[in-house]
This record gives structure tokens, C-alpha cells and sequence, in this order.
């Protein structure tokens, strides 16, 4: 029989890493949300979250920097839009 592994109590000092986990969860959300659907501005994915636009903004930036989505100007708004995936050329031995 296998014993279940013993869990030890976080510390309150873990309390950043919560923050990153929270992050991680929101910029997951939103990127599918940009990836499924697509083409959308900040205002309609907070809409459709009901977060704040000043939330969604901080996500959209973050995914923006790391190259996950980019933004497009179409008449006075920004749309948010995946970035394509590079296709990985096979290799032919």
C-alpha cells in the first residue's frame, strides 16, 4: 500500500506566488479567450469576463511583450489578435 505524500503548511512569505499563480490563470484565460474568438478589443473581453477594461489591459500587455498576442489599429480602436505559430518544418533524414 502507498502512503499519501505529506503536505507541509505554505508560509504567509508565499504570498507572491499566489499573486504569480493568479497572473498566470488571468493571461491564460484571456489568451484563450483572444486565441478561440479572436479579434475583439479590450473593452468587449472585459465585457464577455466582466473584469475591468484596466484589467484586461494589464493581461493583454503582459501577453503582448511575451509575444503570445499583438494588437492591430483599425480606425480609431485596437483589436487583439493571436500571434501565428510558426509551423516546424519537418526534417528528412
Amino acid at each position: 500500500m502507498r502512503e499519501a505524500p505529506i503536505y507541509l503548511e505554505e508560509d504567509e512569505d508565499d504570498f507572491e506566488s499566489e499573486e504569480d499563480l493568479s497572473m498566470e490563470i488571468k493571461r491564460s484565460v484571456v489568451e484563450f479567450v483572444v486565441r478561440r474568438f479572436g479579434l475583439y478589443s479590450s473593452a468587449d473581453i472585459a465585457k464577455a469576463l466582466n473584469w475591468k477594461v484596466r484589467e484586461v489591459n494589464r493581461v493583454l500587455k503582459h501577453l503582448e511583450c511575451s509575444g503570445r498576442v499583438k494588437r492591430e489599429k483599425i480606425g480609431k480602436t485596437f483589436i487583439w489578435m493571436p500571434v501565428e505559430e510558426r509551423h516546424i518544418s519537418p526534417m528528412y533524414y
